[in-house]
């Protein structure tokens, strides 16, 4: 028989036990510090195991994973062990849910781009709703795989003899160790403790959470395993030819001539060079340590924090909408002004990123790590370096937009290890 067949086997009947596993962590109440991570791990775990094997068994053509997928994979159950002490436990359970569905769409090669690129909002659309919903049959239709053709089919009769063999030796079993423990002293006291853990564990099971789990479990498996079968299902040329569209749809979009660009970005840049020369002594504070008079640390530090990464983040946008729109060049490339003013302006988000984390740091190094603090350092860090791969994109004429990713992902990582190292000075 074909060992796709035990893989497909495999994949359908631990696809309910996931979907439990994930439901019990949701319903079981709050969990706190490594009992979350543990429990988040294992899910992780079981479920990069069930989407092997659903890949395995469905895809009709099986290739070794990439070491892509393993990235993910990595960055998945990193995410849930150092959710307990990373800046923040939700993004980090949020962070395992993106790379469990994104590591699907990768180890079945089935992105919109091909591979990962800029296109990763839509991939992630696509997985989170129309592969694991247009899959929800998937779990019914899937079992097929018991009834393949030509295999020798069991007899029922056969099936329940075998049960009751094994519930007779079961009871044999018993029978015999309770002999044998009213000879050995040692033997009852760990048979005797056995028993009292299971009274005790019947004793504090909370019913109703069961009966919720296993109720919710059912949808939860049903879209886990349509998300896994269907990817794996798919050859990705339907996946490719929609990325080749929407590449061609923005192709024909980039009509906005170049004088119109520039002159919109120049503003910009225009009005970040007027706030550097009017307010440069104030903001150097944060390397000097000198404070204009009558600022306590804790409000110069905060002041004007956020409003400088949301400049950032405005900056971002702006030359988001300068690379959609702006008619390029025959070479296909942003015209040379454009290229100038982008640079100067994401040099500019830049130093508002260097500001940002000096007034930052100040404010850490007087009143210390805090989980906020730190995730704040992170989305600065992550928007300048955002910042570097735009000026490196718009002059090289090539997207460094999947750098950019794998940098976020590796970077929350290190500084959930961090908060970590910190919190336990």
């Amino acid at each position: 028989m074909d060992n796709k067949i035990y893989f497909r086997r495999a994949g359908i009947l631990l696809a309910f036990p996931l979907a439990y596993a994930y439901a019990r962590l949701i319903l079981v109440g709050p969990l706190n510090g490594w009992q979350f991570s543990a429990a988040l791990t294992a899910v992780s775990l079981i479920f990069i195991l069930v989407s092997e094997l659903v890949r395995c068994g469905r895809k009709e053509f099986i290739s070794k994973n990439t070491g892509e997928t393993v990235f993910w994979y990595v960055m998945m159950v990193l995410s849930a062990i150092t959710a307990p002490f990373g800046p923040s436990e939700l993004l980090s359970a949020f962070a395992v849910h993106l790379c469990a569905v994104y590591s699907v769409l990768v180890s079945n090669d089935i992105l919109l781009g091909g591979r990962t690129g800029g296109f990763i909002p839509a991939d992630l659309i696509h997985g989170f709703y129309v592969k694991s919903f247009a899959g929800f049959p998937n779990f019914i239709t899937d079992w097929s795989a018991f009834k393949k053709e030509g295999e020798k089919k069991h007899n029922p009769a056969a099936i329940l003899l075998a049960v009751g063999f094994i519930i007779l030796m079961s009871i044999f079993f018993i029978i015999s160790l309770s002999f044998i423990s009213s000879i050995d002293e040692d033997i009852a006291a760990s048979f005797e403790n056995f028993w009292n853990s299971i009274a005790r564990y019947f004793n504090n099971v909370e019913l109703d959470k069961i009966i919720a789990s296993f109720v919710l479990a059912i949808p939860v498996c049903f879209y886990l395993y349509g998300l896994m079968s269907r990817s794996a299902k798919s050859d990705g040329a339907r996946e490719k030819r929609i990325g080749a569209n929407m590449a061609s749809g923005l192709e024909r979009g980039r009509k906005v001539p170049c004088v119109i660009t520039c002159i919109s970005a120049g503003f910009f840049v225009a009005l970040y060079i007027f706030f550097f020369i009017k307010r440069t002594a104030y903001f150097m504070g944060g390397f000097t340590g000198e404070l204009p008079e009558g600022k306590l640390v804790a409000y110069f530090a905060r002041e004007g924090f956020f409003e400088l990464v949301g400049i950032m983040a405005v900056n971002m946008c702006v030359y988001l909408t300068i690379y959609l729109f702006e008619k390029r060049n025959n070479a296909g490339k942003t015209t040379l002004p454009g290229r100038i003013l982008v640079t100067l302006l994401m040099s500019e988000s830049i130093i508002f990123a260097v500001i940002a984390m000096s007034k930052l740091w100040l404010y850490f190094s007087i009143y210390g790590y805090t989980p906020k603090r730190m995730l704040a350092m992170w989305g600065t860090l992550a928007l300048g370096f955002a910042a570097l791969m735009s000026i490196l994109t718009v002059n090289r004429g090539k997207s460094h937009f999947r750098l950019g990713v794998f940098f976020t992902a590796v970077s929350y990582i290190g500084v959930s290890i961090l908060s970590w190292i910190l919190g336990s000075v």
